[in-house]
């Protein structure tokens, strides 16, 4: 009976997802911080007085979209 051969190929493909998903996950998570950054600088810019949209009532707005 023959031992059978690892797939390297398919080894290499795995690993790969695994380091590209970690790798997006890494950026998604560094874009939504600069996000919320430059947001905040905005927010501290405008008149305070009255109405204005934050990030928790755009959120609202966007859930009723959905």
């Amino acid at each position: 009976m023959k031992k059978q051969q690892p797939d390297l190929s398919r080894r290499s493909l795995l690993k790969t997802l695994t380091v590209g998903s970690a790798a997006t996950a890494v950026v998604a998570a560094s874009g939504i911080s600069v996000a919320h950054a430059k947001e905040g600088n905005a927010v501290s810019k405008q008149n305070k007085d009255g109405y204005h949209e934050t990030a928790h009532i755009r959120a609202y707005y966007n859930s009723l979209r959905s």
